[in-house]
């Protein structure tokens, strides 16, 4: 992708024919805050399925760019190769590097929904690095993490004001979950079925192909 431009004072730091490469990440969170939009009708009871890794793009995408904005603090952010090469699924991620579910709610949730966004700077070299970042759409809450100990580092109290900043149960992160709940105040919980390496997998045990145009080649 080349060198961001460092000195932009927007977050469109990418070239048309990249940002056209970046579309179908658009179109899958798209569809989750249509999806979320459209369960606010109790009368609503739909499952949505989703490829998990469009998804687990969309986020570090989110993240890079804010960080190579500026937006997460006084040093703007360079992302790795091997992140960036990824977010343009043109190689696979590290274990346990990517996209984690946090169970809770933001506390930041607004009647008309949106992203919020909540960025985690950890100490490495004497610097505070940005490691990660919670992304909510609307209230369902991310983990973007750039290293593969983040989640378990979190938990474990680094940042003491998350521990119930999502739910009163303490912070728990599940990394590339197959399901994402969704607990309404009116009408049945509802379910966005996460799709990885071309399955979906269910809690019987069984799984089926997602986008099930890949088994039609």
């Amino acid at each position: 992708m080349g060198e961001p431009t460092y000195g932009a004072e927007k977050s469109n730091i990418l070239c048309r024919q990249h940002n056209s490469m970046l579309s179908p990440l658009d179109s899958t969170v798209g569809k989750l805050a249509k999806f979320q939009s459209d369960a606010c009708d109790e009368s609503f009871n739909e499952t949505l399925y989703l490829e998990g890794e469009l998804l687990e793009r969309w986020i570090l995408k989110t993240v890079v760019n804010s960080g190579v904005a500026g937006w997460t603090g006084s040093t703007k952010f360079r992302p790795s190769a091997e992140v960036v090469k990824a977010i343009f699924g043109i190689t696979p991620l590290p274990e346990r590097i990517g996209l984690y579910i946090v169970e809770g709610v933001d506390p930041n949730l607004r009647p008309s929904g949106g992203v919020s966004f909540f960025p985690i700077h950890l100490l490495a070299n004497r610097e505070m690095l940005l490691a990660g970042a919670y992304v909510s759409v609307h209230g369902m809450t991310f983990l973007g993490a750039f290293h593969d100990d983040l989640a378990s580092i979190l938990e474990g109290g680094a940042v003491p004001d998350l521990m119930n900043r999502f739910s009163s149960k303490g912070l728990k992160h599940i990394f590339r979950p197959g399901c994402l709940f969704m607990e309404r105040k009116r009408g049945e919980a509802l379910y966005v079925g996460l799709s990885w390496n071309g399955f979906l997998r269910f809690s019987d045990g069984t799984k089926a192909p997602f986008p099930r145009k890949k088994c039609e080649s």
